[in-house]
């Protein structure tokens, strides 16, 4: 998929979360604002993945949003989250439940596990979607081992397949790759891959990369495995 300018990636989103109604929950802070959930479902509605993958459900914002785009898919899948904090991933499972009414959809296949380190059986061979939300700011993991970061560089964005989608939360960077938008290890990680070359990922949609979505302090980015 080529680079979509703002104009497409807002026509998409009538095509899909307009024309569909796409509504949100209300009761709870789900860390996903309206706009970024937009862009996700509808790109997921485009894209049609059967294998998804989700490090950092958090309160289950992104996880809402995602089984929903692919219960409209007209094919079978497969998503699987992650939550290294328990109190968060009780609240995923707890919020997508009630989001859907205490009834799941019918093709809906899902599992929500604790420590994706601890669970890399779970992580399925080949992935067509990656969502990675991570604590960012978490220096190792355990204590005294590598980064976040480079434990996703390493085993999650090669196991997405070449045309496979990757959404990076909190990349609140520039085109010039300035980081605009905190400080983050784990996001300083990432830039200094793309600086090298070294990231396997071309980009598709930044919302940091336009002045209208950085105002409401967005930043979820969308890219391409090469």
């Amino acid at each position: 998929m080529k680079e979509l300018t703002k104009n497409e990636i807002e026509k998409l989103v009538f095509t899909y979360a307009g024309q569909e109604n796409l509504t949100f929950p209300g009761e709870f802070d789900h860390r996903l604002d309206v706009i970024s959930s937009k862009i996700l479902y509808s790109l997921l509605r485009e894209v049609q993945p059967h294998t998804c993958l989700e490090f950092g459900t958090s309160l289950g914002g992104s996880a809402l949003v995602t089984p929903k785009a692919l219960d409209r898919n007209d094919k079978p899948y497969k998503y699987i989250g992650f939550e290294m904090l328990d109190d968060l991933r009780r609240e995923t499972i707890r919020n997508l439940l009630h989001w859907a009414n205490g009834k799941l959809p019918d093709k809906l296949d899902y599992e929500i596990y604790a420590d994706i380190t601890k669970n890399r059986d779970k992580i399925p061979q080949e992935l067509d979607f990656a969502f990675l939300d991570p604590d960012w700011d978490k220096d190792g993991i355990p204590e005294g081992q590598i980064g976040i970061a480079q434990w996703m560089f390493e085993n999650i964005i090669p196991g997405v397949k070449t045309g496979g989608l990757v959404a990076i939360h909190d990349w609140s960077v520039t085109k010039d790759l300035v980081y605009e938008g905190g400080g983050y290890p784990g996001i300083f990680y990432f830039i200094d891959l793309f600086k090298q070359n070294k990231m396997p990922l071309k980009k598709i949609f930044s919302d940091w990369d336009w002045e209208e979505y950085k105002k409401l302090n967005i930043a979820l980015s969308f890219w391409e495995k090469i």
